[in-house]
């Protein structure tokens, strides 16, 4: 029955946004930074980031779907890779509006190029990451029904495809509401963690190369 599916299928997609955001974020915050921090970085992989950047996501799917099947791992490929291309997206642009005040004030001090980094430009980032890893999160509810609908067979996605072969509005409409409240309270939860960690922040901008001579990065 439809009501008594509920709650499994609601766990199902909260392990899938989970699991895909747990394998998504480090991979993501590591190259954001490399992308931010390396002049070289950028020069041998922009190109591939910018091509990728405007592909939608859920283009993805029948591909992957091809390659692993329509299995729920499949699914967590699909949102981990969202999560992925998110924040590294978040990552280059957090470094390069990085106020260069900051970057200038500790190398005069005589701070070394990893202690600026580690002790300045990190720190400095945390605002704009936090920002990126609430989209991401966000974006993730979305996939979850796309790739559960399309493919994992299970979860939110695949009742609502049940409900469709019904013509079952009311069914629809209770799954698109159980999924938009997922998303605000997860949002509702970041933004309160956000807050405790980002009191301190002030805005700032500064180009990526000016950040990056400061820095010496090659």
């Amino acid at each position: 029955p439809f009501i008594e599916g509920i709650p499994g299928a609601t766990w199902v997609a909260l392990q899938m946004v989970q699991i895909s955001v747990a394998f998504g974020t480090p991979p993501g915050l590591v190259v954001g930074l490399l992308f931010g921090y390396s002049r070289l970085f950028r020069d041998l992989f922009e190109f591939s980031l910018d091509a990728v950047r405007p592909t939608p996501l859920i283009a993805l799917l029948p591909m992957l779907m091809l390659w692993f099947g329509t299995k729920m791992s499949t699914g967590v490929r699909l949102i981990s890779f969202g999560v992925f291309l998110i924040l590294t997206i978040a990552g280059t642009e957090a470094v390069r509006n990085v106020p260069h005040i900051y970057v200038r004030a500790a190398l005069t001090a005589g701070a070394s190029r990893f202690h600026v980094y580690r002790t300045v430009v990190i720190p400095a980032i945390v605002p704009h990451m936090m920002a990126g890893f609430r989209l991401a999160v966000v974006v993730s509810w979305g996939l979850v029904v796309a790739a559960e609908y399309m493919g994992a067979g299970v979860g939110l996605g695949a009742l609502m495809f049940g409900r469709v072969r019904y013509l079952d509005n009311a069914g629809i409409i209770v799954i698109v509401l159980i999924l938009a409240a997922l998303a605000v309270m997860s949002d509702f939860l970041l933004r309160a963690v956000a807050k405790r960690f980002t009191r301190w922040s002030s805005r700032g901008a500064a180009s990526a190369s000016m950040v990056g001579e400061m820095l010496g990065s090659r």
